[in-house]
């Protein structure tokens, strides 16, 4: 038994002796693993940054907070938030490197396996808030204005300005300076404009500053002219608001009620003296029979009422001449025709082949076509489509349109369901806009207080947005035929003109080329209207008609 005891403990001695040479064996190789993946982490790293050097952590500067030596152009938002808090996109922060490799810290004891890591940079705060000042008023005229202003920091800027509140916007002036200007065009005489001065700086900062101006009277002459589709005094664009021949006790109300152009004195034996009976409280026009008359406001003449009616077809340019007035400086040619010049409308009994020869003669040429009145019915899409179709026809002279107001010595008039309401002069008015007119006259020249109070709320937003609706026209369409959809640009602003032509509520997609999802806001009502990429949709009840205003991009 001793002996097997014996035995069996240099076995086991044995046993254990194998065991530790094992272990030393597996324990060299784990040491030599470990080594080999240290040395391939201590090997050389390319970083990101390819000029600094390889292992170099990227950290934020401290920027002081100072005046910048060169303005930087703001880009902005791409959103729109309520005037005049306005959302601006921030700039992303530059990534920038240090300008030498810090050591390594206790903290961080080797770089990143993936690469070296980065601190975004923090961006520079604005040195100071952005402020507008000096803001005055130092040129003024009937029709123009020049503000000057001042801000503490480069800024890009730019006004809007309107009668009631601004809708109207000036072009952006880039960034770079502190002193500023805005030009405002198309104003009328002797009116109050609310202007609001904008302002963005490189660090987003935004500040709006308003004022208040009125523009100077009349002047003792006004020089009248045309350019394409516009009419022009002095220079500057016009949108004439007219009635016809009206007497001298009816000037007050219609004054009243925004109009700014009377044709024809209805009272007196000739029209030479209607220039003096307006006082420079509205433009005129006289009879072909007195265009040398003279006066403050007298912008030109107007060939005989409706002359398409008394002319055969066959009628030349040459068989007119004895009607023609000789040419006046300064002043230009009106000309009412039919509605049987439309393509929708019955000829006249002897055709239409006088309308070449007419619309030869005159510089503005303009219709009445009267659906309730004159046709019997309730037509008003006919507003808007001989409206686009006289712009065609002319080749591209300013047109306008009569909008009825009151009945007439029509069969119509017999129908209380015929007679002009104040939605109906709405709806007629903005249509004939809508379909490209560049004036609109009134008729006849008195009218019920509830259609007044329309007629001069509807010249009101007329007379504010003039220099939008004779700006350039840009594609607008909508999903209900129903309504008739118009929209122009003016300085990267959008205006949107929608009239619903029915008795029915009708919710439709408005489209409108370059929207780019920009919110739309409703003139006069406050309303503001989301929009996608493509337009945006909103609900008419019958003959509702809207203007639709779009600021700039990112104001």
């Amino acid at each position: 038994m001793k002996q097997f005891r014996s035995e069996s403990g240099g076995v086991r001695l044995l046993a254990l002796a194998l065991v530790a040479v094992v272990g030393l064996g597996v324990y060299a190789v784990i040491l030599r693993g470990h080594e080999s993946r240290v040395a391939v982490a201590k090997a050389p790293q390319k970083s990101v940054l390819s000029s600094y050097a390889p292992a170099a952590k990227v950290v934020a500067h401290a920027v002081p907070a100072s005046k910048p030596k060169a303005a930087v152009t703001v880009a902005p938002a791409q959103s729109e938030a309520p005037h005049p808090a306005r959302a601006l996109r921030q700039e992303a922060p530059a990534v920038r490197p240090a300008s030498a490799a810090p050591a390594q810290t206790a903290a961080d004891p080797e770089p990143h396996p993936e690469g070296p890591r980065v601190a975004t940079e923090t961006p520079p705060p604005p040195p100071e808030p952005l402020v507008i000042s000096d803001a005055q008023v130092v040129a003024l005229s009937p029709s123009t204005a020049q503000i000057t202003f001042h801000t503490n920091l480069p800024a890009t800027t730019r006004a809007s300005y309107g009668i009631d509140s601004p809708t109207v916007w000036t072009a952006a002036e880039p960034s770079g300076t502190l002193d500023h200007q805005s030009v405002l065009t198309g104003l009328s005489f002797s009116t109050t404009y609310e202007v609001a001065l904008h302002a963005v700086d490189e660090w987003n900062q935004t500040q709006t500053a308003t004022l208040t101006l009125v523009t100077e009277p009349m002047s003792n002459r006004t020089t009248a002219t045309t350019s394409a589709d516009r009419i022009l005094l002095d220079g500057q664009p016009f949108f004439p608001l007219a009635v016809w021949s009206q007497c001298s006790d009816g000037y007050a109300q219609n004054l009243a009620d925004g109009i700014n152009l009377f044709m024809g004195d209805g009272c007196g034996k000739t029209d030479r003296q209607l220039a003096a009976h307006l006082g420079g409280r509205a433009f005129s026009i006289v009879s072909s029979t007195d265009a040398d008359a003279d006066g403050r406001g007298v912008i030109g003449w107007y060939f005989p009422d409706e002359w398409d009616a008394f002319l055969e077809s066959t009628v030349t340019r040459d068989d007119l001449r004895k009607s023609i007035p000789d040419a006046q400086p300064g002043r230009i040619s009106f000309l009412t025709v039919t509605n049987h010049f439309y393509s929708h409308a019955a000829p006249l009994p002897q055709g239409r082949g006088m309308y070449p020869a007419l619309y030869s003669l005159a510089d503005v040429v303009g219709f009445d076509l009267y659906p309730l009145q004159v046709w019997c019915k309730p037509a008003f899409g006919d507003v808007f489509d001989s409206q686009h179709e006289l712009s065609d026809v002319t080749g591209g002279k300013p047109t306008f349109q009569w909008i009825e107001v009151a009945p007439m010595e029509h069969a119509c008039a017999d129908d209380p369901n015929l007679d002009p309401t104040a939605a109906t002069v709405r709806a007629e008015t903005w249509l004939a806009v809508a379909g490209g007119a560049d004036g609109i006259g009134y008729f006849p020249n008195r009218w019920g207080r509830g259609i007044g109070d329309e007629i001069a709320r509807t010249n009101r937003q007329i007379q504010t947005l003039s220099p939008v609706l004779l700006a350039p026209t840009v594609p607008a369409t909508t999903d209900a035929p129903a309504v008739k959809v118009s929209a122009r640009t003016l300085n990267g602003a959008l205006y949107v003109i929608a009239v619903n032509t029915s008795s029915e509520t009708i919710q439709t997609k408005i489209s409108v080329d370059g929207i780019n999802g920009r919110s739309a806001a409703v003139l006069g009502d406050g309303g503001v209207v989301g929009s996608d990429d493509k337009g945006f949709t909103d609900t008419f009840a019958p003959l509702a008609a809207k203007v639709f205003v779009v600021p700039p991009q990112g104001w």
